[in-house]
């Protein structure tokens, strides 16, 4: 099987006892294939999928570059959301405030990605931490968006990640991209 990567921030101190308390209340655990390792826990920045090893330092170095124009900043979780039917999402997540600085970094490095690595343009940007995805089961479920007293996260930088699916944790860190502090 060929290698597959994405761009992503690790969130997983402040967003492990969030995923944990939903996936409880919702009995994701008995519906669900995929609920992420605590370590795995991210807000995806640019899914790579395949990429050309020869690439790779390319890649690297702009990164930096950009991770070097942009400095730390704070936004939050706000709450329980999903894609798909509330009678049974394909994936439930954790909400993430969409702040300026955070989707001015994520456009940044989706352009750059995608004209390093060739790809078509990304689907548009939904910030969030996934909790739950690859439904096992057919029965009904009786989900609802729910919101939270926000949780602050910082970012200080963002990361190059190889996917091992057999594996707990799933995602090694390839490369960090510490962003300046402000």
């Amino acid at each position: 099987m060929a290698q597959h990567y994405f761009i992503g921030i690790s969130i997983a101190a402040p967003a492990f006892k969030l995923a944990e308390q939903f996936r409880a209340k919702y009995m994701l655990y008995e519906k669900y294939k995929v609920l992420p390792n605590k370590d795995d826990l991210h807000i995806t920045m640019r899914y790579i999928g395949e990429m050309d090893e020869n690439r790779t330092d390319t890649l690297i170095s702009s990164l930096h570059k950009i991770a070097n124009d942009h400095t730390n900043f704070n936004t939050s979780i706000t709450g329980l959301k999903f894609f798909g039917s509330s009678s049974g999402p394909r994936v439930v997540y954790l909400s993430v405030d969409k702040v300026n600085a955070l989707c001015n970094l994520q456009i940044q490095i989706a352009r750059r990605t995608e004209k390093i690595l060739g790809l078509e343009k990304d689907h548009p940007f939904v910030p969030h931490i996934t909790i739950a995805k690859k439904r096992k089961t057919t029965d009904k479920m009786e989900l609802t968006t729910e919101k939270i007293t926000p949780v602050n996260i910082q970012i200080n930088g963002f990361t190059l990640f190889k996917i091992h699916p057999n594996i707990k944790p799933s995602y090694e860190p390839i490369e960090y991209f510490p962003l300046k502090k402000s």
